[in-house]
């Protein structure tokens, strides 16, 4: 039986980490993620399911580890908050770094994430401290630089606006289906606006 919490990441070998965490992610853009297992997995990486089921619960946790640390590696210069930044052109850029450039063709795979996350603990409680939470604590400590500016509402709640603006994407991504394009963003990220404007 599989446990209920990996042991310590930092006690794995890296190299057989690697080739598990590619094999998953190229077993999920190639035939889906809902078609990735971890025999797969251990096929594709040359390691024994058992190797796997040491460090990770699931095939959603392997998934999981492999695409949040894809974007973890990647740099997002507009998620830091500087100051003098033109609030609007920077929230339109966000939005066009972070899901269109970064996510991109992983798209279906956070929307599989999602899905698994509503019966599996694990995989839930990952999603949100190593992808969501981190993020929406970024944004939303931009969005405050933004209203000591003058350039956001003061009596607006960061968070909230951050649920304004991702809350559409993530509609699109799972409920809504349409491209997920450079316009899209711009579109997001002028509706969002409007409602963020001092009045």
């Amino acid at each position: 039986m599989s446990p209920s919490r990996p042991p310590n990441p930092a006690l794995r070998n890296p190299e057989s980490t690697a080739k598990i965490l590619d094999a998953a992610l190229a077993m999920a853009a190639e035939s889906g993620p809902a078609k990735v297992s971890i025999e797969g997995i251990a096929e594709r990486a040359g390691v024994g399911k058992r190797t796997i089921y040491r460090w990770w619960p699931s095939k959603g946790a392997v998934v999981l580890d492999a695409l949040a640390q894809r974007l973890e590696g990647q740099q997002f210069e507009r998620l830091e908050a500087t100051p003098g930044t033109d609030f609007p052109a920077a929230l339109k850029g966000l939005i066009k770094d972070t899901w269109i450039h970064a996510l991109g063709d992983s798209l279906p795979v956070l929307s599989w994430l999602i899905g698994e996350a509503q019966h599996d603990p694990d995989v839930a409680l990952e999603l949100r401290n190593r992808l969501i939470d981190p993020a929406r604590d970024r944004v939303a400590t931009w969005i405050r630089r933004a209203q000591d500016e003058g350039q956001v509402a003061a009596d607006v709640d960061p968070y909230r606006a951050v649920d304004l603006v991702y809350g559409q994407l993530y509609y699109r991504l799972l409920i809504s289906p349409g491209p997920h394009n450079e316009a899209f963003a711009e579109d997001a990220a002028t509706l969002a606006l409007r409602g963020l404007q001092p009045r």
